[in-house]
């Protein structure tokens, strides 16, 4: 396993932490070491799943990527933004663990917010 060394702001090392005691299945990279507000993990569950999450936009910016899907530069499946660290999390986990964001709506790739759909009841 990865570990970072590299200082973090306070938020981004928050959700370092977070993320590192909630998700078994990631492992952070030194892809963002010399950002403070940024953080980079990739699914050991899935290797060809990893995250980007930039703490310095108006809210939490998370960028998707798949490494088999080629249509994007960055390799990027959606670049969205939360306001919530809990978001954050578990946007990340559903991610890395293999999941899609199907319970989310307006996910798509320009940084803007996602919010939960609401579960319909039968």
């Amino acid at each position: 396993m990865n570990q970072q060394t590299a200082s973090k702001n306070d938020i981004t090392e928050t959700l370092r932490q977070m993320l590192r005691s909630k998700i078994f299945k990631a492992i952070e990279t030194n892809r963002a070491e010399t950002c403070l507000c940024t953080l980079s993990f990739q699914s050991t569950a899935c290797p060809e799943r990893h995250v980007w999450i930039d703490t310095d936009l108006e809210g939490i910016g998370i960028d998707l990527e798949d490494w088999n899907i080629e249509s994007e530069w960055d390799n990027a499946v959606a670049r969205i933004r939360v306001d919530s660290l809990e978001d954050a999390v578990e946007i990340v986990q559903t991610w890395l663990y293999g999941g899609n964001l199907d319970n989310y709506s307006n996910v798509n790739r320009e940084y803007e917010m996602v919010f939960k759909t609401p579960i319909k009841q039968h």
